[in-house]
């Protein structure tokens, strides 16, 4: 699909594509400190077989992954790189990272249930870390809109069909 857009949008893109990166990056830095303390909830007798522990894991597995195909959607924009979907494609990568930041909060609910009080700190460091990380995401999606205008809400209104394919 081809987009018009006015003559300052180009003066202004590589600024938000660097916004929203640099939002990104704050977002994975989050994401690698509670992949690491998801991995060390396996060590503790307490948490190891909750039966949210896998699915929490795999929901911040699956926010790292978003994040680097939105930077890697980012970095082909900014290489010139152009195809008729680019931005459905940053629209769709950046929507999908939503829906997995709402995966978090469930699995992490059962995968920190009946916690003992030796792990308090890690539980709540987590949930600090969770807001931020879907905080990232949020500020991400506002930019693009900020980049897109309407045609933001144009895209999104195409790609939702796809978004509710079931996802593992």
């Amino acid at each position: 699909m081809a987009y018009t857009f006015n003559p300052h949008y180009f003066n202004q893109r590589d600024s938000y594509l660097d916004a929203i990166y640099a939002v990104l990056e704050r977002g994975m830095a989050a994401k690698e400190v509670v992949c690491s303390i998801t991995t060390g909830f396996r060590s503790i007798p307490s948490l190891r077989t909750k039966p949210g522990l896998n699915p929490y894991h795999a929901s911040v597995a699956d926010i790292g992954y978003g994040f680097d195909s939105v930077q890697g959607t980012i970095n082909r924009i900014r290489m010139g790189e152009s195809f008729p979907l680019i931005y459905e494609m940053l629209v769709f990568e950046l929507d999908t990272l939503r829906i997995s930041e709402k995966q978090l909060s469930p699995n992490f609910e059962l995968a920190v249930k009946e916690a003992g009080p030796e792990v308090y700190y890690l539980v709540e460091y987590s949930r600090i870390l969770n807001k931020q990380i879907g905080e990232m995401i949020k500020e991400a999606i506002r930019l693009s809109q900020e980049l897109l205008g309407n045609q933001w809400y144009e895209i999104h209104a195409r790609i939702e069909n796809i978004q509710v394919i079931p996802r593992l």
